[in-house]
Protein backbone atom coordinates (compact mmCIF):
# COMPACT_ATOMS: atom_id res chain seq x y z
CA UNK A 1 0.00 0.00 0.00
CA UNK A 2 1.58 3.57 -0.77
CA UNK A 3 1.11 6.18 1.52
CA UNK A 4 1.86 9.62 1.94
CA UNK A 5 4.70 9.26 3.76
CA UNK A 6 5.90 6.60 0.94
CA UNK A 7 5.02 8.89 -1.94
CA UNK A 8 6.73 11.98 0.51
CA UNK A 9 10.04 9.94 0.39
CA UNK A 10 10.16 8.41 -2.81
CA UNK A 11 9.67 12.15 -4.35
CA UNK A 12 12.79 12.94 -2.19
CA UNK A 13 14.54 9.89 -3.00
CA UNK A 14 14.57 10.81 -6.48
CA UNK A 15 15.53 14.21 -5.97
CA UNK A 16 18.37 12.89 -4.10
CA UNK A 17 19.35 10.75 -7.15
CA UNK A 18 18.61 13.65 -9.39
CA UNK A 19 16.28 11.83 -11.18
CA UNK A 20 14.42 14.42 -12.36
CA UNK A 21 11.40 12.79 -14.59
CA UNK A 22 10.90 10.21 -11.33
CA UNK A 23 10.67 13.81 -9.47
CA UNK A 24 8.03 15.29 -11.26
CA UNK A 25 6.30 12.09 -11.65
CA UNK A 26 5.98 11.31 -8.17
CA UNK A 27 6.15 14.89 -7.03
CA UNK A 28 2.15 14.81 -9.32
CA UNK A 29 1.08 12.29 -6.78
CA UNK A 30 1.37 14.53 -3.76
CA UNK A 31 -1.57 16.29 -2.76
CA UNK A 32 -0.70 19.83 -0.96
CA UNK A 33 -4.05 19.90 0.58
CA UNK A 34 -3.91 16.34 2.23
CA UNK A 35 -3.96 16.43 6.33
CA UNK A 36 -0.17 14.61 6.44
CA UNK A 37 0.93 16.84 3.51
CA UNK A 38 4.56 17.58 4.15
CA UNK A 39 5.09 15.30 7.34
CA UNK A 40 7.63 12.48 5.85
CA UNK A 41 9.74 15.54 3.83
CA UNK A 42 9.62 17.53 7.03
CA UNK A 43 10.94 14.38 8.86
CA UNK A 44 14.00 14.28 6.12
CA UNK A 45 14.57 17.41 6.57
CA UNK A 46 14.71 17.75 9.93
CA UNK A 47 17.14 14.36 10.30
CA UNK A 48 19.42 15.98 7.70
CA UNK A 49 19.48 19.33 9.65
CA UNK A 50 20.78 17.92 12.63
CA UNK A 51 23.40 15.93 10.65
CA UNK A 52 24.53 19.18 8.84
CA UNK A 53 24.91 21.59 12.18
CA UNK A 54 25.71 18.57 14.84
CA UNK A 55 26.48 21.07 17.62
CA UNK A 56 22.94 23.41 16.94
CA UNK A 57 23.21 26.79 15.58
CA UNK A 58 22.90 30.23 16.41
CA UNK A 59 19.93 32.49 14.58
CA UNK A 60 23.45 34.28 13.38
CA UNK A 61 25.21 31.55 12.20
CA UNK A 62 21.79 29.85 10.50
CA UNK A 63 21.78 33.48 9.05
CA UNK A 64 25.10 33.23 7.63
CA UNK A 65 24.26 30.11 6.03
CA UNK A 66 21.21 30.77 4.30
CA UNK A 67 22.86 33.61 2.62
CA UNK A 68 25.21 31.82 1.48
CA UNK A 69 23.01 29.08 -0.14
CA UNK A 70 20.63 31.59 -1.64
CA UNK A 71 23.80 33.12 -2.93
CA UNK A 72 25.31 30.20 -4.53
CA UNK A 73 21.49 29.35 -6.26
CA UNK A 74 21.88 30.08 -10.18
CA UNK A 75 18.63 30.82 -10.62
CA UNK A 76 15.46 30.82 -7.66
CA UNK A 77 16.95 32.96 -4.75
CA UNK A 78 14.26 34.75 -5.53
CA UNK A 79 11.39 32.26 -4.79
CA UNK A 80 13.05 32.18 -0.99
CA UNK A 81 12.51 34.57 1.51
CA UNK A 82 15.56 34.12 3.90
CA UNK A 83 14.14 34.82 6.98
CA UNK A 84 11.57 32.43 5.96
CA UNK A 85 14.42 29.57 5.25
CA UNK A 86 16.24 30.47 8.57
CA UNK A 87 13.03 29.75 10.42
CA UNK A 88 12.16 26.76 8.53
CA UNK A 89 16.11 25.29 9.82
CA UNK A 90 15.86 26.57 13.30
CA UNK A 91 12.77 24.56 13.39
CA UNK A 92 14.98 21.54 11.68
CA UNK A 93 16.95 21.83 14.67
CA UNK A 94 14.48 21.71 16.86
CA UNK A 95 12.96 18.92 19.19
CA UNK A 96 10.20 18.60 16.50
CA UNK A 97 12.19 17.24 14.35
CA UNK A 98 11.71 20.34 11.27
CA UNK A 99 7.92 19.81 11.64
CA UNK A 100 7.75 23.28 12.73
CA UNK A 101 8.40 26.76 11.30
CA UNK A 102 6.40 26.04 8.14
CA UNK A 103 5.04 28.82 6.00
CA UNK A 104 1.69 29.52 5.55
CA UNK A 105 1.76 27.84 1.27
CA UNK A 106 2.87 24.29 1.85
CA UNK A 107 4.44 23.94 -1.22
CA UNK A 108 6.44 26.30 -0.56
CA UNK A 109 7.62 25.05 2.47
CA UNK A 110 7.53 21.54 0.83
CA UNK A 111 10.15 22.80 -2.23
CA UNK A 112 12.30 24.76 0.47
CA UNK A 113 12.60 21.69 2.62
CA UNK A 114 13.81 19.55 -0.61
CA UNK A 115 15.98 21.91 -1.55
CA UNK A 116 17.91 22.77 1.92
CA UNK A 117 17.78 18.73 2.01
CA UNK A 118 19.38 17.64 -1.11
CA UNK A 119 21.94 20.18 -0.64
CA UNK A 120 22.91 19.09 2.84
CA UNK A 121 22.84 16.01 1.65
CA UNK A 122 25.61 17.11 -0.90
CA UNK A 123 27.20 19.02 1.55
CA UNK A 124 27.38 15.70 3.71
CA UNK A 125 28.88 13.28 1.35
CA UNK A 126 25.78 11.37 2.16
CA UNK A 127 25.97 8.43 -1.25
CA UNK A 128 23.01 6.13 -1.74
CA UNK A 129 23.36 3.67 1.44
CA UNK A 130 23.26 6.65 3.91
CA UNK A 131 20.70 8.29 1.63
CA UNK A 132 18.49 5.29 1.59
CA UNK A 133 18.98 5.42 5.82
CA UNK A 134 17.88 8.25 6.33
CA UNK A 135 14.83 8.49 4.02
CA UNK A 136 13.95 5.04 5.96
CA UNK A 137 14.55 7.08 9.76
CA UNK A 138 12.30 9.56 8.25
CA UNK A 139 9.90 7.02 6.96
CA UNK A 140 9.91 5.75 10.55
CA UNK A 141 9.38 8.64 12.70
CA UNK A 142 6.15 9.48 10.32
CA UNK A 143 4.86 5.80 10.26
CA UNK A 144 1.16 5.48 11.86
Amino acid sequence: MTTVTTTELDVLGALLAFDFIGFAQKSAALDPAGPRYGEAVGSAFGLAARRRFPRGASPEEIGAYVAGFLGSLEAGAEDFEPAVLEGLVAAGLAEDGGQGGGLTDPERTMQARLVLTLRWVRELGLGPDEQRELLEEAGRLTAV
